[in-house]
C-alpha cells in the first residue's frame, strides 16, 4: 500500500512538473526567449507543450505587408493610379500612397504530435470591421508521419516553380516574376502529398486540385488542375550551404475559368495554359544565394467561363528564365538583385504586371496591344534590412523593365514594411 501510495504521489508531481513546463499567454508563462523580439513574438503562442499527448502548439499567425510604389514610363505613376484602377484595389491601399499589399490573420496549431490544422484568412484593413473578413487565403489539414511522408487536405497554395515555393513573408523581392505569376495555379481546393530525404536527397510533391479560385472552398465542377514536382538535394556532393534541384509539372483542364464577382471578393483567372514546366534550382553558400526558374506554358485557345460569360481566350506559348541573386553584406542588411527575360510565340502573349506598370499614363486605361507583347525583360536591385529575420524587415528596391511589341519602358521604385508572427 506503501509502494502504490508513493508511486501515486510521484505521478501527481511529474503530472504538476509537466503542466508548468507550457508556455504560451493562455498559460500566463509569457515573454520567452533572449531578445525584445523574442519576448514580444512570444506573445503570439496561445499554448505551447511538447509534453501534451493531444495538443502541442497553437498560435496565432498573421502578415502585414505595406509598401509604397512610383515609377515613370513615358510619365508619373503611383499608389494613386493604382488604387483608382479597379474596386478590388482600392481594397488594398491606405489613403493615396500606401497598399496594404497583403493583410492576413489566421492560426496554426499541432495535435496528436502527427497533425498539423493550419489557416489564414485575406483581411480587408481599408473598410472598417464590416467588410474585415474577404476570403479564407488557406485552410487545410496535414498529416506528417515523417518528413518523407506528407499528406496535406484543404484550401492551399498551387506551389508551381522555386519563386511560388517560397513563401511571401520569405520573399526577397516585393513581387514576384512575370511569367511566375501568369503560370500561378492560385489558393485552391484538393489534396497534397509531398516529403523529403528519400534515399537521403530525393524530394517530391503530388497535388490534385479543382482549378478555380474560390472565395472559401471549391469543387471541380470547373475543371481540375494537377501539379507534380521531383526533386533532388545535392549540397554535400557540391559542397555547398544549401542546394536543390527540381523539375515542375502542371496540368490544368480548366484554363481562363474565373468565379464571379461578389463586391468584397474579387477572383483571379485560372492560368490560360493548358501545361506548364519549370526547372528550378537553388542554391546558397555562406553568404550567397542564387535562385533560377526557367518556365515554359503551353498556350489555351477556345472558351472560358469568366464572371458568367463566355470568353474568348488565345493564350500563346510562353518561355523564360528568372535569376534572383543575394548576398548579406552584414548579419542584417542584405543586397538583392534579379534578372528576368521572357517571350511569347505570338505579339501578346505576355502581359505587364498589374502591380504597378499596367496603371502607367502609356497603357492606362489600358489599350489593346500596349499593355501586351511578345518579349519582355526587367532588372531589379534592392536592399533588404532585416530587424528580426523575416518576421520584420524593410525593403526598398528598383525594377527597370521593356515590354517588347507593347508600349512599355520604364521603372517602378518600391519601399516598403513587412511583419509575421
Amino acid at each position: 500500500m506503501r509502494n502504490q501510495l508513493l508511486i501515486l504521489i510521484l505521478l501527481g508531481a511529474g503530472a504538476l512538473q509537466a503542466r508548468s513546463e507550457a508556455t504560451g499567454l493562455l498559460t500566463g508563462n509569457t515573454f520567452i526567449g533572449d531578445s525584445t523580439y523574442d519576448k514580444i513574438w512570444s506573445l503570439f503562442t496561445l499554448y505551447k507543450d511538447g509534453s501534451n499527448p493531444v495538443l502541442q502548439e497553437f498560435a496565432l499567425q498573421g502578415r502585414l505587408q505595406v509598401q509604397y510604389a512610383d515609377g515613370n514610363s513615358n510619365g508619373h505613376f503611383d499608389i494613386q493610379d493604382f488604387k483608382n484602377g479597379s474596386p478590388a484595389n482600392a481594397q488594398t491601399v491606405w489613403g493615396d500612397k500606401f497598399e496594404a499589399r497583403r493583410s492576413r490573420l489566421g492560426f496554426t496549431s499541432t495535435w496528436f504530435e502527427s497533425w498539423k490544422l493550419e489557416g489564414l484568412m485575406d483581411a480587408d484593413t481599408n473598410d472598417g470591421a464590416e467588410n474585415f473578413y474577404r476570403d479564407i487565403y488557406e485552410l487545410y489539414l496535414t498529416y506528417a508521419s515523417s518528413a518523407a511522408l506528407n499528406v496535406t487536405i484543404g484550401k492551399m497554395k498551387g506551389r508551381f516553380d522555386r519563386e511560388q515555393e517560397i513563401s511571401d513573408k520569405d520573399m526577397l523581392i516585393f513581387e514576384r516574376g512575370l511569367l511566375s505569376n501568369l503560370l500561378y495555379p492560385g489558393e485552391l481546393t484538393g489534396v497534397r502529398v509531398n516529403g523529403t530525404g528519400i534515399a537521403g536527397h530525393w524530394l517530391y510533391e503530388l497535388g490534385v486540385y479543382g482549378s478555380d479560385r474560390a472565395s472559401a472552398f471549391a469543387g471541380f465542377e470547373h475543371g481540375s488542375l494537377v501539379l507534380g514536382k521531383i526533386g533532388y538535394d545535392y549540397a554535400a556532393q557540391a559542397g555547398l550551404t544549401t542546394a536543390v534541384v527540381s523539375l515542375h509539372y502542371v496540368h490544368n483542364s480548366g484554363p481562363g475559368y474565373k468565379e464571379p464577382d461578389s463586391g468584397v471578393y474579387y477572383a483571379s483567372a485560372s492560368p490560360s495554359f493548358t501545361d506548364s514546366i519549370a526547372l528550378t534550382n537553388d542554391i546558397t553558400l555562406g553568404r550567397f544565394g542564387l535562385t533560377t526558374d526557367i518556365n515554359y506554358g503551353i498556350g489555351f485557345s477556345g472558351t472560358a467561363q469568366q464572371a458568367g460569360k463566355p470568353i474568348v481566350v488565345n493564350q500563346a506559348d510562353v518561355l523564360g528564365i528568372t535569376l534572383i541573386p543575394s548576398f548579406l553584406i552584414t548579419e542584417r542588411l542584405q543586397c538583392v538583385g534579379r534578372f528576368q527575360v521572357a517571350t511569347s510565340a505570338d505579339g501578346t502573349g505576355l502581359s505587364l504586371y498589374s502591380r504597378y506598370e499596367k496603371y502607367a499614363p502609356v497603357v492606362a486605361p489600358v489599350k489593346p496591344g500596349k499593355d501586351t507583347g511578345n518579349t519582355y525583360t526587367s532588372g531589379y536591385v534592392g536592399l533588404n534590412y532585416y530587424l528580426y529575420g523575416h518576421r520584420l524587415k524593410v525593403m526598398s528596391g528598383i525594377e527597370v523593365s521593356h515590354l517588347g511589341g507593347g508600349e512599355y519602358s520604364g521603372y517602378t521604385f518600391l519601399s516598403g514594411l513587412r511583419l509575421a508572427f
